[in-house]
């Protein structure tokens, strides 16, 4: 939440419209006084990286009544107030559209006992209301995802990656109750990112003879090589007839069933801790966006209808606010009427399918083969490895045997291709694959050329094999261009690679989220090591290529000061210009500036220059340069890599059992899977869109979002007057200028 109060306040800020913050919820909106206090743009300084919110939350009966909605118009009045941004849930936002229904009434009111001054009424005549949901419950309709769903699961999964490894060592069974009274997002996200036997949630309780199916389904578990059962149940779970389904009675069920049980309630653990890059990224994008539907009725001097910012295939829109709610309060009707089915696909489109494919990633040996036994697939890794590939093959594996197939897998990439270096993998020996970095199967950077195609299509022949996909980045679509023109079977690229979305008809890709989240992490630890010392610069460098994905995210998500990217060069006047921003910023009472940046983005090829260049300023701040490098690309996969990559798994799957009733294959079997907005999108290889010279696509949604960095990062041009240096820079024009927004 703090990143969307920092973005409110600094996007205004810039606008010279004053803001007030009022702390405590609604509570501070009734109480007022010192609870609603005007902010300025060094009060956001320092919180993008805190947990929490720096302006407080409450819980307030008083708001649910007249007499306190009516002590609260009073207070925004008297204030000059007419424009209001509420973060939370249903509960809050239904409060603030109640309250702007009743405004006029309650401005009335107040005029006729003179409780107001009539210029103020005159003033504040109508109310605009703006809202943003915060929620880890990800359960308002509509939208995608909701400010703090990302960090609450990461929380959740962080646990149970550590329950598992105890977990197996004492064959013991954990139960890991996480939140969601009403929606079963976390439980669900969090079973199909980690190694879990049986998921519970309310909007699909289980069938009637559920405790037989899962005593049987544990003891298989414990008794397996696996060594070790997870159960994931909501807090909100019940079964089909509405009896709640808690932890402690599936303990004693599995108890008396002689196994060895543990129960772990997560509890608050899950609202906690520093926010992940997505959710700073995503509070910040909205409340940009909030900002500017505020400025939209302030420069109209008209009311809005009040609406709702969220993000929705990537994209951040506007909602009517009731409308919203509406869909969103349905759910619990659906539950009362037993109408599970229709509560999934008010969840949205995919809700249904990732249940079901929770199902199948549990798992633990081959169904009954097909009649002919053949090999269903060939995984093979092509370039570098990315967090979250290891979750692909797995969930590849375990769908695939849940229909009674088989996957082989090849190892070293193309080079085990070409030496038929492979290995049938078994739904039991990955499962614990999604927790682990890197590639076990082993990759390589070669790939099948005009040289050795005709090795690899002699040793895919010697398989019989069915079809062919392919986990990598840009290597992966150099040799799926090679076998269009020896297409004897489907082939699919699973786009993977922890640089850069490199790749059109991609809007993501298996291995950003986790090196965002070390990148931002690393900045934080970077901007800590400041904290006590002198004013200090950092020049970080990040990786990429020639694309600028990572650092103009991180950029964001990490409060930096200026991001340089390949697509956007910079030239000396423009850095020399960031320089004097950064220390007017410094003298303004800031003690640290973050340059972001990478090292095919300046004139020159390396970052020294820029480190240098703000050495020349050593007597005004100290200088430090960092280089990220392959701290990047390792490690834990994130739980969105992990269920993304599960997510492309299934979509593949799916489409092979389609595309396998052809009698003939073409060129246009060779595809890419890519999600574009809510669709799922094969595209023929051939048809890719990208500039091969420089392994880039040619559109680049996230370029948007690079003129936002130095509007939340750097003071407003009326606070840098008095001092600044740029007064004859072409790019400022004596002020500060967003030059992202011209170039």
């Amino acid at each position: 939440m703090n990143a969307a109060v920092r973005a409110v306040i600094r996007y205004l800020t810039h606008q010279n419209i004053p803001v007030f913050c009022v702390f405590d919820g609604y509570e501070g909106l009734c109480k007022g006084g010192d609870l609603i206090k005007q902010m300025g743009w060094k009060d956001a300084l320092g919180i993008l990286s805190k947990g929490g919110t720096l302006i407080g939350t409450a819980r307030c009966p008083a708001f649910r009544n007249r007499e306190g909605r009516k002590m609260a118009a009073k207070n925004l009045i008297e204030r000059k107030i007419n424009s209001l941004v509420v973060i939370g849930g249903d509960g809050s936002l239904t409060g603030a559209s109640i309250f702007k229904t009743e405004w006029p009434d309650l401005l009335g009111e107040l005029l006729k006992e003179k409780q107001i001054f009539p210029g103020n009424a005159k003033l504040c005549s109508y109310l605009n209301i703006v809202g943003m949901v915060g929620s880890i419950d990800n359960d308002l309709c509509g939208t995608d995802m909701t400010i703090g769903a990302d960090t609450a699961l990461h929380r959740i999964v962080d646990a149970m990656d550590c329950l598992a490894s105890t977990a197996a060592s004492h064959n013991r069974t954990f139960i890991i109750e996480v939140m969601g009274r009403h929606c079963g997002y976390l439980a669900l996200m969090s079973a199909i990112a980690g190694p879990c036997d049986w998921v519970f949630i309310p909007e699909a309780p289980p069938e009637s003879n559920w405790k037989e199916v899962l005593v049987t389904k544990m003891k298989n578990a414990s008794n397996s090589s696996k060594r070790f059962g997870l159960i994931v149940i909501a807090e909100g779970a019940a079964d089909c007839d509405g009896n709640p389904i808690k932890a402690e009675q599936v303990k004693t069920l599995l108890s008396d069933n002689g196994m060895d049980v543990r129960v772990t309630v997560l509890g608050h653990v899950q609202r906690g801790g520093q926010p992940t890059a997505f959710d700073r990224t995503l509070g910040s994008r909205l409340g940009c966006e909030a900002a500017k539907v505020i400025l939209e009725g302030i420069h109209a001097g008209a009311e809005i209808d009040p609406c709702i910012v969220s993000l929705k295939n990537n994209t951040i829109v506007r909602l009517p606010l009731m409308e919203a709610i509406k869909h969103t309060l349905s759910i619990k009707e659906c539950f009362k009427n037993k109408d599970f089915q229709r509560a999934q696909e008010l969840r949205g489109t995919g809700f249904s399918k990732k249940v079901e494919m929770s199902k199948m990633l549990s798992v633990l040996e081959v169904k009954s083969l097909p009649e002919d036994g053949k090999q269903l697939n060939i995984v093979a890794f092509i370039g570098g490895p990315a967090p979250g590939m290891n979750s692909g093959i797995r969930a590849l594996v375990k769908i695939a045997a849940y229909h009674g197939n088989i996957v082989t897998v090849y190892h070293e990439g193309t080079d085990g291709i070409l030496a038929d270096n492979s290995e049938v993998i078994s739904p039991a020996q990955c499962e614990l694959w999604s927790m682990r970095g890197g590639c076990i199967a082993g990759s390589s950077r070669s790939t099948i050329n005009s040289s050795n195609v005709e090795v690899a299509l002699s040793n895919f022949a010697k398989r019989n094999l069915d079809c062919l996909v392919l986990f990598g980045g840009f290597e992966a679509v150099t040799s799926s261009l090679a076998l269009t023109k020896h297409t004897t079977m489907p082939v699919y690229l699973v786009p993977a690679n922890y640089l850069a979305k490199r790749t059109e008809a991609i809007d993501l890709s298996i291995g950003l989220r986790f090196s965002l989240n070390t990148i931002v992490r690393s900045v934080d630890c970077i901007k800590q090591s400041a904290a006590s010392t002198r004013k200090r610069v950092f020049i970080i460098e990040v990786m990429g290529g020639n694309c600028g994905y990572l650092a103009v995210l991180s950029g964001l998500a990490s409060g930096a000061d200026a991001a340089y990217i390949p697509e956007l060069p910079v030239n000396i006047d423009e850095l020399q210009c960031d320089a004097y921003k950064v220390m007017d910023k410094m003298e303004q009472g800031c003690h640290r500036g973050i340059i972001i940046g990478k090292e095919t983005s300046y004139l020159t090829t390396k970052t020294d220059f820029v480190y240098s260049l703000y050495v020349i300023k050593e007597g005004q701040f100290a200088v430090r340069s960092s280089v990220l490098g392959h701290i990047q690309q390792g490690f834990t996969p994130s739980p969105f890599d992990r269920t993304l990559a599960a997510t492309f798994a299934c979509k593949v799957y799916r489409d092979i059992i389609k595309r396998l009733t052809k009698a003939h294959f073409t060129s246009d079997d060779v595809v890419v899977l890519g999600i574009r907005g809510s669709s799922t999108v094969f595209t023929p290889v051939l048809e890719l869109q990208m500039d091969q010279q420089r392994r880039v696509p040619l559109d680049s949604w996230w370029l948007d979002l690079k003129p936002l960095i130095q509007t939340l990062a750097l003071q407003p041009s009326t606070a840098r007057a008095k001092t600044s240096r740029t007064a004859g820079c072409p790019h400022c024009n004596g002020g500060g200028c967003d030059k992202g927004t011209s170039h």
